[in-house]
């Protein structure tokens, strides 16, 4: 039977290796997608895809405090070599927050400062629970 001499050096790079992957977090709990856990300060946000006739994702949850950000890219090529680009719009269905015009490209964002649930449409391609729709729910 052979046995396995570990040099010194190599020993202690081991620990060292070994102390760093602890301090980093290496000993598990949480993720990196968890959300952050409230009242510690920082932004946390969302971000949906307008495209396609439909957000993406369609149902979101999200901490109080998000910042969610609805990114268009409404325009596909037309079969022609061209460009077509179709309008949408956020419109949310309680009427109590500030909606995003009809556009085919940009950006729009809302943050939610309370918890709750809230629905929105595209008012071209959608209504209130069907259609181009989608939920934000805030806890």
């Amino acid at each position: 039977m052979q046995k396995e001499i570990v040099k010194p050096s190599a020993r202690g790079a081991l620990i060292a290796l070994i102390a760093f992957a602890l301090a980093c977090g290496g000993g598990g709990g949480g993720s990196p997608t968890s959300p952050p856990s409230g009242g510690t300060g920082g932004s946390t946000s969302a971000d949906i895809k307008v495209q396609n006739n439909s957000f993406t994702p369609t149902s979101t949850t999200v901490p109080v405090g998000t910042t969610v950000t609805w990114t268009w890219n409404a325009c596909t090529g037309d079969g022609y070599g061209g460009q077509a680009c179709t309008d949408h719009s956020v419109v949310f269905d309680d009427g109590g927050r500030t909606n995003a015009p009809l556009q085919s490209e940009g950006t729009f964002t809302s943050t939610f400062n309370a918890p709750g649930t809230y629905g929105y449409h595209c008012s071209v391609h959608g209504g209130v629970g069907t259609g181009m729709h989608g939920t934000i729910t805030v806890q």
